[in-house]
C-alpha cells in the first residue's frame, strides 16, 4: 500500500474551499465587507488573460475581488470572471491548480498553496538547468580554492 500524502489532501481540501466560495459568491454576491485577493501563476496551463497582462505580468498575477465583478461562473477545475482594468472589462480564465494565494484581508484570513509541482514544467526545467549550473561552478570553485590550500597534517610531528 503506498503512503497517505498528507500535503495533497490539504491542499485539495483547500482548494475546494476556496472553490465553494467563489461558487457562494457567484450565487449571492459578497457579503458588505469582504474582499478577494487572489494571486496565481498566469504562465501556468490553462490561463487566459488578454495579451497585454502576459506582457505586464509573465509569472504571476493578483487579482482583486471586490465591489465590482461580473460574469462569475465556478468549475471543478477552474474559474472565470469579468474584472475593471483601467475602465476596461477584461475576462479572464483561472484554473484552480494556478493559484498561489487566496486571502481575505477584511477577515484576516489567507491561504497559500504549495505551486512547485504546477510550474510550467519549461518553468521546472530551467530551474533545474540552473541549480546544476549552480552545483557545477561552484564545485569548480571549491576546486580551485583547494589547489592554494596547504594540508597542515603534513606538517605535524
Amino acid at each position: 500500500m503506498a503512503n497517505i500524502d498528507y500535503k495533497a489532501l490539504i491542499e485539495n481540501a483547500m482548494l475546494g474551499m476556496v472553490r465553494d466560495i467563489l461558487k457562494k459568491i457567484a450565487k449571492s454576491g459578497l457579503p458588505k465587507s469582504h474582499h478577494f485577493l487572489i494571486t496565481f501563476f498566469s504562465n501556468s496551463k490553462g490561463v487566459i488573460i488578454p495579451d497585454w497582462m502576459k506582457e505586464k505580468y509573465p509569472d504571476k498575477m493578483t487579482i482583486i475581488i471586490r465591489n465590482w465583478f461580473e460574469d462569475l461562473n465556478v468549475t471543478e477545475k477552474k474559474f472565470e470572471i469579468s474584472l475593471n482594468f483601467n475602465n476596461t472589462v477584461e475576462h479572464l480564465t483561472i484554473p484552480f491548480s494556478s493559484l498561489e494565494l487566496f486571502a481575505d484581508p477584511s477577515v484576516d484570513f489567507a491561504i497559500s498553496f504549495n505551486q512547485v509541482n504546477r510550474m510550467a514544467d519549461n518553468e521546472t526545467k530551467k530551474v533545474e538547468k540552473k541549480s546544476d549550473k549552480n552545483v557545477s561552478k561552484k564545485k569548480e570553485e571549491l576546486n580551485k580554492k583547494s589547489e592554494n590550500v596547504i594540508d597542515l597534517k603534513n606538517f605535524k610531528k
